[in-house]
């Protein structure tokens, strides 16, 4: 039985994180991991000058030279029980091998190819105004992920989050019951006119103070 996966939002401050490969999706994951304050070991046979430009730039990147596919079971569960999180993006036969011992280890394991057994997963994903909109097609399509999370990003740019959010705060002080907020809310939203006008209203009060 396959069990689903929950969708959760996650600081990865403080937390150790073994990525194994240099290519397009380790860097890529291994980069995500370190904006969210992670420290991240990249294993590898080698490292491109990207890697070793960002390792110049974040202490919390080590680069560990090492032929994953030279060690044996037991060296590996060695080095993955020293970890958090696993993410595994070299290609499927090791990667499978990877989830195995990392699941053995009760680990939380990413793979870059389809391999039963990951239960960690890092969508793509986009924040605009301290809104964040993950997308996740289960390996289908990244390419229609792209395209939602470009449409997302531009329905939020479109509608000014901060200025809703403001009214929201305001309405919190001046509305006691969040059924007669909600409906409040609901008609500002719909008009785009007085939201246009509020916005500048907003900015000319910013500008003064």
């Amino acid at each position: 039985m396959v069990i689903p996966l929950l969708p959760v939002l996650l600081s990865f401050e403080g937390k150790k994180v073994a990525v194994f490969g240099c290519g397009s999706v380790g860097k890529r994951r291994a980069k995500k991991i370190l904006k969210s304050g992670g420290t991240v070991d990249m294993y590898s046979k080698n490292f491109d000058d990207e890697i070793i430009k960002l390792k110049d730039n974040n202490k919390n990147l080590n680069l560990i030279k090492i032929d994953v596919s030279l060690l044996s079971d037991e060296e590996l569960k060695n080095i993955i029980a020293d970890y958090d999180f696993i993410v595994t993006a070299i290609n499927e036969e090791i990667n499978k091998r990877i989830v195995r011992l990392a699941k053995e280890l009760n680990k939380f394991v990413n793979s870059s190819t389809k391999v039963e057994g990951v239960n960690f997963i890092i969508p793509a994903y986009t924040e605009v105004d301290e809104v964040i909109v993950s997308i996740y097609t289960k390996g289908k399509s990244p390419l229609i992920a792209k395209h939602i999370r470009i449409f997302v990003e531009n329905y939020l740019k479109s509608n000014d989050i901060n200025t809703i959010s403001y009214i929201r705060e305001f309405l919190k002080e001046t509305i006691p019951k969040q059924k007669d907020r909600e409906k409040i809310l609901k008609k500002i939203f719909e008009d785009e006119k007085f939201r246009e006008e509020l916005k500048e209203l907003i900015r000319k009060w910013e500008n003064n103070g």
